[in-house]
């Protein structure tokens, strides 16, 4: 008789999108003032029909920038999401215990220090903005995200190693899918092997030219490997819905952007092929999320 063929369920059971959006209604929740871009509506509901059709058990929340300081959008959602879902946030310098605290208790497990959004800063200025969200962090066990280009990454390397609570780098830290190794993937690939940094195989089609939404190129799915080579343990993946638009420093007025129009089934399929192992999509969509955000 013939020995039956081992299949895999994909995506496995207890799979976590590690970056995505709930943005509105804005009529809820208005935008900030200072702003990069003006979005649509992109709401609960719909979120949670795109995780059932794709088979995504848990998910966690980014704030956005839209809403600057004010997670209100961000924490609703997880109120009503419960135990599947946990939330990063993006707070105030002077943001109160109390207010930590609380947030802790919905299920934030981070803070989001973005600079790539808004352009660039001097590293110095990055580096402090880093130790003061650091410092924020400590008082619950969370780790800090950050967004920069990667250029500024590998400025920032040594500061970040030095950092007290892990450190989280967005959309493989913007590198552009490329022959030879950028100095910031090398930079990366350290902080990977120490232990210091987690890197999120997210946001592929912001690499190389921004405009093209391109998820396909195979540098990217390359720099992906050579990452979770550097650390298994330490990668993690998300859809980025719902797909910010190519922007500018500032929103032109309240004339809303429309959404990149990409299939989040099909950049789960892209990281699939990328891999092709069904421990690695154990690994990188299961086992390393229930570490970094504390799913019981």
């Amino acid at each position: 008789m013939d020995t039956p063929i081992a299949t895999h369920k994909f995506p496995p059971a207890n799979s976590c999108d590690c970056h995505l959006h709930v943005i509105g209604p804005k009529s809820v929740y208005p935008l900030a003032a200072k702003r990069a871009f003006t979005p649509r509506d992109a709401p609960l509901a719909e979120l949670i029909s795109m995780h059932a059709r794709l088979g995504i058990d848990r998910l966690v929340l980014i704030q956005t920038s839209v809403f600057g300081h004010d997670n209100s959008c961000m924490l609703n959602g997880l109120s009503q999401l419960g135990s599947r879902a946990r939330g990063v946030a993006v707070v105030a310098d002077n943001v109160s215990n109390h207010d930590l605290d609380a947030m802790h208790q919905l299920g934030v497990r981070g803070i989001r220090v973005n600079i790539a959004t808004y352009g660039s800063l001097p590293a110095a200025e990055i580096a402090s903005k880093m130790a003061k969200a650091a410092r924020s962090c400590e008082r619950n066990g969370w780790h800090m995200q950050l967004f920069l280009r990667a250029d500024a990454l590998e400025a920032l390397a040594p500061s970040i190693a030095a950092l007290p609570v892990d450190c989280v780098i967005d959309h493989f830290g913007l590198i552009a899918p490329q022959a030879a190794p950028h100095p910031a993937e090398t930079a990366l690939a350290k902080l990977l092997e120490a232990g210091r940094i987690w890197v999120k195989i997210s946001g592929a089609y912001r690499l190389g030219d921004d405009s093209s939404n391109d998820v396909k190129h195979p540098g990217i799915g390359a720099l992906a490997r050579r990452l979770y080579r550097a650390n298994p343990e330490r990668i993690v993946w998300g859809t980025d819905w719902p797909h910010t638009p190519v922007h500018g420093a500032a929103a032109d007025g309240d004339q809303e952007q429309p959404y990149r129009d990409i299939d989040p089934a099909e950049l789960l399929e892209e990281l699939r092929l990328w891999f092709n192992d069904p421990r690695a999509m154990e690994q990188i969509l299961v086992r390393n999320p229930e570490k970094l955000y504390a799913f019981a």
